[in-house]
């Protein structure tokens, strides 16, 4: 299994949450257009919980939070509607108890009195 994700495949699996794909179809210019304006925006407002440096090695263990989360956003942006602030708290308070269950591997710092 593919430890990073496309934002190709983050586009399609919003897509497919919000219903607008279909596999082995084409998504539409406006709907792929509007999908991919809202990465940047859930990159941006995530930025302090998970850094995301390049948009198309997404890590695994965020992909299916963060598509959710591009999904919430997109759906915004489609209907013409504020943004579901409730929906976007809960799923950044995944994302933190998912890289909160992570190891870091770091060497802790001997802190002697």
């Amino acid at each position: 299994m593919a430890e990073t994700h496309s934002s190709e495949e983050l586009i399609n699996k919003a897509a497919a949450i919000l219903g607008k794909y279909v596999p082995g179809e084409a998504l539409g210019d406006v709907e792929h257009a509007t999908i991919d304006r809202c990465i940047d925006d859930v990159i941006a407002e995530i930025n302090k919980i998970v850094a995301i440096f390049d948009r198309n090695e997404i890590p695994n263990l965020v992909f299916e939070t963060m598509a959710r989360l591009v999904a919430i956003y997109a759906a915004a942006e489609f209907s013409n509607q504020p943004l579901d602030l409730m929906a976007v708290q809960q799923h950044e308070q995944r994302l933190r108890y998912l890289i909160a269950q992570t190891p870091t591997y770091e060497v802790l710092a001997v802190n002697y009195f």
